[in-house]
């Protein structure tokens, strides 16, 4: 009798236990804060950003980010929210770089810019004097790759790493080897792919398009892994730095059932896209050693509402999914509509700032580009748990 008792007070003591530790397992949220950041645009500045990063140079943290419309990248005092400079490439000439799109920077006299206009990425330095250029259409075994933005409205910024540039070339259908990383060897030029396709996905049988929902991607690099969140897939693809290893980690959203694809034969408005449910950005916090998928439920938007602006400032609603170190899902946090634009989110020590400039936001001016501090509810340390694998 008594040993029936103790084992039926040790399975229901197994039961709470469980119980309580799946609480704590997705017990993170982001909570607003009061604090913002207002950073005042002059009147050639558009607030839809594409490319925004933080830069520390040991004296002052800045927030950069570039002119939609201009080759121009501005550096904000991150302390005092005034513009301290900017750095202004020249299009054409001895040092003409083209029209860019998207930047990294490395330091201030090695910053590296990807052009609109062909497959090539120019270093310059704090001047805007050309350093060096490197063309990646061609790998080393002939393999053709297409052209490649480091932005972060689609975050796919370049990573350096021992004197090499990764960077995530176009997707090609047309070809049998279509990588979706290489790097550009920065002593010899030498253009490597690595051994990582891009996946397919349903309905996407348009051969007469080069690629279609397979562009719509993010990557972040963690100082030991690049990190993959394809928007139309609700896995997650977790890379060696040779990507000889690689993990398909399935991060589902409470909010969503089954993710909803865009036609391949363009017949999906930008309206009705922007109300189809599926994922976004992926960004790593190494301040905290988590990681943060944004993911897009179902929605509708009002007949009044344009979707090309809308698309631009971070649609209408979004959730953030919040992962530990081990690619654990520990939290999910959902934003009102039409109040923070997913597409600018930087992180710092003391918190995870998202741009509240949103054009449908009531307290937006197209004079300011603004941010919301955010924090984690919870600062106690999470159990860790097997990530789920997702077959290939």
């Amino acid at each position: 009798m008594n040993c029936k008792i103790v084992y039926i007070v040790s399975f229901l003591f197994v039961i709470l236990f469980n119980s309580c530790i799946e609480k704590r397992k997705l017990s993170y949220s982001l909570k607003s804060t009061n604090e913002e950041l207002s950073f005042i645009l002059d009147n050639n500045t558009k607030s839809s950003i594409m490319t925004m990063f933080v830069y520390n140079d040991n004296e002052f943290e800045y927030l950069t980010f570039q002119n939609p419309s201009k080759n121009e990248i501005l550096f904000y005092d991150l302390e005092t929210c005034n513009l301290k400079f900017k750095i202004c490439p020249e299009i054409e000439g001895p040092n003409g770089v083209a029209f860019i799109l998207g930047y990294y920077i490395h330091n201030l006299d090695s910053i590296f810019l990807t052009t609109r206009s062909f497959e090539e990425i120019s270093l310059i330095d704090c001047n805007a004097k050309v350093i060096d250029k490197y063309e990646y259409k061609y790998t080393l075994d002939s393999t053709e790759l297409k052209r490649f933005y480091s932005t972060t409205s689609i975050y796919t910024p370049i990573a350096i790493l021992n004197n090499k540039a990764y960077i995530v070339p176009g997707c090609n259908r047309w070809q049998e080897v279509n990588p979706v990383s290489a790097y550009i060897d920065l002593s010899t030029k030498h253009v490597i792919s690595l051994p990582f396709n891009y996946p397919s996905f349903p309905n996407t049988e348009n051969k007469n398009k080069r690629a279609g929902i397979e562009e719509h991607m993010s990557r972040c690099f963690d100082g030991k892994n690049f990190i993959y969140s394809f928007y139309f897939d609700e896995n997650i693809y977790v890379a060696s730095i040779d990507h000889k290893n690689l993990k398909k980690i399935k991060v589902k959203s409470k909010y969503i059932k089954e993710v909803e694809y865009i036609d391949d034969f363009g017949k999906t408005t930008i309206e009705r896209s922007c109300e189809l449910s599926n994922y976004g950005n992926m960004i790593y916090d190494k301040y905290r050693k988590l990681y943060y998928r944004i993911a897009y439920p179902k929605t509708t938007i009002e007949k009044n509402v344009k979707g090309y602006e809308l698309r631009e400032y971070g649609r209408k609603y979004f959730t953030i999914i919040i992962l530990d170190d081990k690619f654990n899902i520990i939290g999910e946090t959902k934003f009102p509509d039409y109040t923070y634009n997913p597409r600018l989110i930087f992180v710092r020590k003391d918190g995870i700032y998202i741009c509240n400039s949103h054009y449908l936001n009531p307290n937006y001016s197209d004079d300011i580009l603004g941010f919301t501090k955010f924090v984690h509810n919870s600062e106690h340390p999470h159990p860790v748990f097997p990530p789920q694998l997702a077959s290939f």
